[in-house]
């Protein structure tokens, strides 16, 4: 293989990894579920589906999500901007920085 090839490969690779944000930790562990049980688990765990594009918020928690299913599982679960749930929050969100090294899950409204 050349470097160029190498480089590529690289590059392509560190950008796959990084597509999706980390999972909130109370459902981190729904990834690789069956998606119909998983669904009735992230209503169990407080989420609500609200409407379209695997959207779901916590109230509780003030967290949105977007779950993503590949061949009738979860393959990945995001936190998102809480507006994506139709949240507007009164308050501004204090996000870090570099979203790529933060733990969303303690910053609700920040995404990458």
């Amino acid at each position: 293989m050349s470097s160029k090839t190498l480089i590529f490969a690289a590059i392509s690779l560190t950008f796959a990894t990084g597509a999706f944000a980390k999972s909130p930790s109370d459902v981190a562990d729904l990834v690789g579920a069956r998606a119909p049980g998983a669904e009735s688990e992230m209503q169990a765990r407080g989420y609500e589906d609200v409407g379209g594009n695997n959207t779901w918020w916590n109230a509780g928690t003030k967290v949105c999500v977007r779950v993503h299913v590949s061949q009738g599982k979860y393959s990945a679960i995001s936190q998102i901007k809480a507006a994506a749930c139709g949240q507007s929050g009164g308050t501004k969100t204090q996000c870090p920085p570099d979203l790529s090294q933060a733990d969303l899950y303690k910053h609700p409204g920040c995404s990458l």
